[in-house]
């Protein structure tokens, strides 16, 4: 059996409003931007803001390697014009034991308009449906309390708090688990 090429496995996605596509090096002004941005970043222990321009296309890099990936990120466009506004994608892809987690961001603009819940319901019905996942794992920071919110509302359950879980900017921080399973999706 010939292994699937990370396009076979990340297509673009399309909901009402989104498409969800795979990042190109045309991106890389959005990327810098995004996430050098510290509204974007706040809670995003296990990652330092960019501060260049071609941290941004290493980034873009990595999720243009095909070979072996566990891990993939869609970049998040309105459909409306096109503009991406945010990405979302999956790590940690454990074939196996048919599990991954979960990670996104979006432009602070854009909050609290559904968009998130829109995109990640999409992601997480490909996961379950095409990626063949039975679990599915977030990972936020105990004060993120529009994540966990999020999270909630797409049916993921808190498992347990991860104490002194990332170090990051001095200090350490706790981080929830959550999780959800295939017979739970919403």
């Amino acid at each position: 059996m010939a292994d699937n090429t990370p396009a076979d496995d990340f297509p673009p996605l399309e909901t009402e409003r989104l498409v969800l596509r795979g990042l190109v090096l045309d991106d890389t002004d959005f990327v810098f931007r995004h996430f050098s941005d510290s509204e974007v970043t706040r809670f995003l222990l296990d990652e330092d803001p960019l501060t260049l321009r071609s941290q941004a296309e290493e980034l873009i890099g990595t999720y243009l390697e095909p070979n072996g990936q566990t891990f993939n990120r869609w970049g998040i466009a309105q459909k409306a014009d096109g503009a991406l506004i945010g990405t979302c994608g999956f790590h940690k892809w454990d074939k196996r034991h048919r599990k991954a987690e979960i990670g996104y961001d979006l432009a602070p603009e854009f909050w609290g308009r559904g968009l998130m819940a829109e995109a990640l319901r999409e992601i997480i019905r490909h996961g379950f449906d095409r990626m063949q996942l039975n679990r599915i794992d977030a990972l936020v920071y105990t004060e993120n309390t529009r994540s966990v919110r999020l999270l909630e509302t797409l049916s993921f359950q808190e498992e347990g708090l991860l104490r002194d879980y990332f170090f990051a900017r001095g200090r350490y921080f706790d981080h929830a688990i959550y999780s959800v399973l295939k017979k739970n999706k919403a």
